[in-house]
């Protein structure tokens, strides 16, 4: 299998988990940048995932 197209599998206890994203192939610097550029960029998703953890820590 292509090594681009390979998906990223880690073990955590009995659980294999495997993530197909490309971002897991990235130092932590492309990956920090990456999610700056996509920040301005004005990425809906990434905002909504954004949105979501804030309010994860609002108090209600």
């Amino acid at each position: 299998m292509d090594e681009k197209k390979k998906p990223f599998e880690y073990k955590i206890g009995n659980a294999t988990i495997i993530i197909n994203s490309g971002l897991m192939k990235l130092t932590e610097e492309e990956r920090a940048q990456w999610y700056k550029d996509e920040l301005a960029k004005g990425n809906p998703v990434l905002l909504d995932i954004v949105r979501a953890i804030n309010n994860c820590y609002r108090k209600y």
